[in-house]
């Protein structure tokens, strides 16, 4: 078990028994973060956009922090793959959250290399 102090944007948790990866996304507030499910068999995003938990259920649920070996596997993922199997309403949630994760994340790049 982890820590919920340990519970990071940017970081990868691991089920071992589940075979389930979380990556935390987004931080809600000091208590929740928004995460991504995904397969480790597989390495595809399970289809459900940006769940939202305590940290402290992430922590009782992690076994341990994924490996690079592992993130890798379920990085880059291609989004339209599990677009099609949700409802019209998510779809477009959907985007919209991949469109704001890119813009920040360019932003961010911008930033890092202005300095």
């Amino acid at each position: 078990m982890i820590a919920k102090h340990e519970i990071t944007v940017g970081k990868c948790y691991i089920n071992e028994k589940k075979g389930m990866a979380r990556e935390v996304v987004e931080e809600v507030d000091r208590h929740k973060v928004k995460f991504n499910t995904f397969d480790l068999a597989t390495g595809q995003l399970v289809p459900k956009p940006f769940q939202i938990c305590f940290k402290s259920q992430i922590a009782n649920w992690a076994d341990r922090e994924a490996t690079s070996d592992e993130i890798a596997m379920i990085h880059p993922y291609m989004p339209t793959d599990w677009f099609q199997s949700l409802p019209t309403s998510e779809v477009t949630l959907a985007k919209r959250e991949l469109a704001k994760a890119t813009m920040l994340e360019t932003v961010a790049q911008n930033t890092i290399h202005k300095c």
